[in-house]
Formats: C-alpha cells, structure tokens, sequence
C-alpha cells in the first residue's frame, strides 16, 4: 500500500499537467482575432447590395482587361467583407473556393498588411484560422507580385506553413499563375508571375497595394495583342 501511495501521486500529478495543457492549447485555439471578429457583417439588406456591387465591379475589371487600355479598381476591407459574407456562406455562389471544411472568411488591411481569416469546423471544435500577408510589386520586373507570409495561426497558436503554402501553390497554378517560394528573415516569399505562358504579356500589373483599408489595383493592357481567354481571380 505504502508504495502505491507514490505511484498514485505520480500519476495524479501527471494527469494535472497533462490537463493543464490541453486546457491552454484549447483556449489559444479558441481565442478570435481581434480582426476576424470585428469584420463581421451583418445579414441585412445593406451587406447584400454591397456584395452585389463587388460582384459586378469585379466582372466589369476583367472586361476592362480584356478592352481598355488603362483600367483598375479599389476594394475597401469592408466591401470584401459584405461580398464574402454573401457569397461565400454554404449556399453562396463562390463557397467551392474555399478548402474543404473552412466557411466564413473575413479579411482585414491594417497598413501594409492584408489578413485573412477562416473558420475551421462548427461550434465547440471550431477554430479561426488566420494568415498575414504583406504583398508588392517586384521592382524591374513585369507582372511579378511578391507574397510575404508574416504570420499562420489557429486562434493564437503558430502552426506550420509548408500544406498552406503548398495549397496556395497549387490553386495559383491552377489560375496559370507561378509560383516559387523562397525565404526572407525567416518568413516564406512566394513569387507570383501573372501569365508565364505569354513571351509578351498583353496585360501589366503596374498597382498592387494594401493600405489604408482598401486593396488598390490597376494596370495596363495593350490591346493590340491577344489577351489570354483565362485570368486570374
């Protein structure tokens, strides 16, 4: 009896520990980002018309692609809001972007920085997913974006990035997009070329930006040369 009494202690003592882990891992998977929680929107008439109006801007840019000389476009963080809330819920016409299991995206633009979130599951085993990215032009270069990953995390807990950037991977070349991935200060870089497969590209990116809560892009198309029937979303 005496010597059970130490394994008995042990035991218990492990079992606390054990417990008290899973209790934090829990709550740091549980926990919402600041931004993920207040870029929620609000089902009423008011989202809806804004996630139409995205809609049509976005089919009336890739027209404009294909037919203008200069065009471009600014999405402020909340109208990207409004258009995933309507768009991309279970019944929404865009709901098969999203990798299976994840819904509800909400993003935010915070300076330089674009942060995307997702919610992985439903109810107690649910978790926001979140990544910052920092994206630019590279210098000298023609249709050439830089992706910087700042930041991968469920709740507050850092999670590995090779299956995420993997997956971004392999939807951008899906798009005719490629991409390599190298590392900066630690973070990965992904290099994103915009239509590989034409010798003269018909359509330049010459404005990607992130700032001040909007997503401002522009560019220039010569309409001389044939434009690729396929673009990028």
């Amino acid at each position: 009896m005496l010597r059970r009494r130490p394994m008995l202690v042990a035991c218990s003592i492990l079992v606390l520990i054990i417990s008290g882990v899973v209790g934090i891992i829990g709550t740091m998977l549980k926990c919402e980002p600041a931004f993920y929680t207040a870029a929620a929107c609000p089902a009423d008439y008011d989202t809806r018309e804004k996630a139409s109006r995205v809609l049509t801007r976005i089919q009336d840019l890739k027209t404009d692609i294909r037919t203008k000389g200069e065009w471009g476009e600014t999405f402020t963080a909340e109208e990207l809001n409004c258009f995933f809330a309507e768009m991309m819920t279970a019944n929404g016409n865009f709901a098969s972007l999203l990798p299976e299991g994840f819904h509800s995206p909400r993003v935010a633009v915070e300076g330089d920085r674009l942060k995307l979130g997702l919610r992985y599951g439903e109810g107690f085993w649910g978790a926001v997913v979140w990544i910052e990215l920092r994206t630019w032009l590279v210098a000298d270069e023609i249709n050439l974006m830089a992706v910087e990953v700042c930041d991968l995390r469920a709740g507050r807990l850092a999670v590995g990035t090779q299956t995420v950037l993997d997956a971004i991977a392999e939807a951008a070349r899906s798009s005719n997009i490629d991409v390599t991935w190298y590392r900066h200060n630690g973070n990965p870089v992904g290099l994103f070329r915009f239509f590989p497969d034409q010798p003269q590209a018909a359509s330049n990116i010459l404005t990607l930006e992130t700032r001040e809560g909007k997503v401002v892009v522009a560019g220039r198309t010569r309409t001389d040369l044939p434009i690729p029937t396929k673009l990028a979303p």
